[in-house]
C-alpha cells in the first residue's frame, strides 16, 4: 500500500509562490524505490569495517568519473542540453560513465532535467522547491506524483532526439543491468587481487559510498540551488548561484546562470565562478575531441535546432516556458 509522505505544503518565498496553482494532488511513496533508496543508505554502515587506502582512492576516482564527468558533462551539458558535441564513440563513453553513476538513465534523466527547465518551480516541476527542502532533495524521487508523470512514452515524447540513438537506447534499458555487472567486476577484481577483504572494500567504496555521495551532491543543485544563493539574472523560477554547490559538483550550483542560459556550456558567468566542468569542455575542444561549443556571450542562431536556446523572437526561454509556448517537433525546446 503506497504511504503518504506530502501534503502540499506551504510556500515561504515571493518568488516560488506567485508559480504555484493550488492544484497539487497528495503525493505518496513508491515502496519499492523507497526500500532500495534506504538499502544503498543502510550499505554506508559498512564503510568503517570494509575501509582500505585501494577502496578509498577507487570511490575518489569513480566520483570524477561518474558525477563531473558522467552526470555534469556528459548527462547534462551534451546529452540533456546539446552545449557541445564529439564524436559518437567519445558521446556514448560519456553517456555510459552517466548511468555508472546510478542516476536513472539518459533518456530518463534527460526527461526529467528538461521537464524541470520547463516548468521550473511550477507545480509541475519534478523538483518543485516550494514543497520543501526535503521534497526537492529527495523526496520527489520517491513520489508516485514524479513517476506518473514520467512515463515511457512521456520520456520518448521529451527525448525524441536522443530516442533515435540506439546506443542510448541500450544503455536505458540495460540501466540496472550494467549496474549490477559494474559492482560485480569489482568485487571479482578486488578477489582476484587480494582476496574477500579487498573485494568487499571495493565494492561498498567503489560502488555504494560513492553513488550516495554522487547522489546528494547532484540533488543539492535541485534542493540548496533553487533556495540559497544570489541571482545574477532575474528569472521567473527561484534558481540560484550558490559557490559550495558549484565547487561540490564542477560548477552546476552557478544554478541561477544556467537557468538563464541553458544551453550555454558555460555556467560560471562571473570572472570568479569557477567551472570546472566547461574548463574540461573548452579542452576537449582544443584537443579536437569536441566542437559546436556554445559559449556565453555570443548570439545564437534560432533556428529548429538551436531553439533550446535563450530567446526565440525576443522572448526569454523561461517565460516561454510559463507560457508553455514552444516550436512544434523539438523536444529540446524544454532544455
Amino acid at each position: 500500500m503506497a504511504v503518504s509522505i506530502l501534503a502540499r505544503a506551504g510556500v515561504d518565498d515571493e518568488n516560488i509562490s506567485s508559480r504555484n496553482h493550488g492544484n497539487v494532488p497528495e503525493a505518496r511513496i513508491r515502496p519499492g524505490v523507497a526500500t532500495a533508496l534506504i538499502l544503498f543508505h543502510a550499505s554506508v554502515v559498512l564503510a568503517p569495517w570494509t575501509f582500505t587506502w585501494a577502496g578509498f582512492f577507487t570511490a575518489c576516482a569513480l566520483v570524477l568519473l561518474t558525477g563531473p564527468i558522467g552526470i555534469g558533462l556528459g548527462y547534462h551539458r551534451l546529452l540533456c542540453h546539446r552545449s557541445f558535441a564529439t564524436a559518437s564513440w567519445l558521446r556514448y563513453l560519456f553517456a555510459l560513465l552517466g548511468v555508472l553513476a546510478c542516476q536513472r538513465g539518459p533518456l530518463a534523466w534527460s526527461a526529467l532535467h528538461r521537464l524541470h527547465h520547463r516548468d521550473s518551480d511550477t507545480d509541475d516541476d519534478p523538483h518543485m522547491s516550494g514543497r520543501g527542502f526535503l521534497w526537492a532533495h529527495i523526496l520527489w524521487a520517491v513520489s508516485d506524483q514524479v513517476a506518473g508523470r514520467v512515463t515511457k512514452e512521456r520520456i520518448r515524447k521529451l527525448t525524441a532526439d536522443l530516442h533515435r540513438e540506439p546506443v542510448l537506447r541500450f544503455l536505458e534499458r540495460n540501466f540496472f543491468a550494467l549496474n549490477a555487472l559494474f559492482a560485480l567486476g569489482l568485487f571479482l577484481l578486488g578477489w582476484l587481487l587480494d582476496g574477500f577483504q579487498l573485494a568487499a572494500s571495493l565494492v561498498v567504496w567503489g560502488f555504494f559510498v560513492r553513488i550516495i555521495y554522487t547522489w546528494h551532491v547532484t540533488l543539492l543543485v535541485n534542493s540548496v540551488s533553487h533556495r540559497w544563493g544570489y541571482r545574477n539574472y532575474a528569472s521567473p523560477d527561484n534558481s540560484r548561484n550558490c559557490w559550495w554547490v558549484a565547487l561540490l559538483t564542477f560548477g552546476e550550483g552557478w544554478h541561477n546562470n544556467h537557468h538563464h542560459r541553458p544551453r550555454c556550456a558555460a555556467h560560471g558567468h562571473r570572472w570568479f565562478e569557477l567551472d570546472l566542468t566547461y574548463r574540461a569542455i573548452r579542452l576537449l575542444e582544443w584537443t579536437g575531441l569536441a566542437h559546436g561549443v556554445v559559449r556565453p556571450g555570443k548570439r545564437l542562431v534560432f533556428n529548429r535546432l538551436e531553439s533550446a536556446g535563450e530567446m526565440i523572437n525576443g522572448v526569454p526561454l523561461a517565460v516561454r516556458a510559463r507560457w508553455r509556448w514552444r516550436p512544434r517537433n523539438d523536444p529540446a525546446a524544454q532544455t
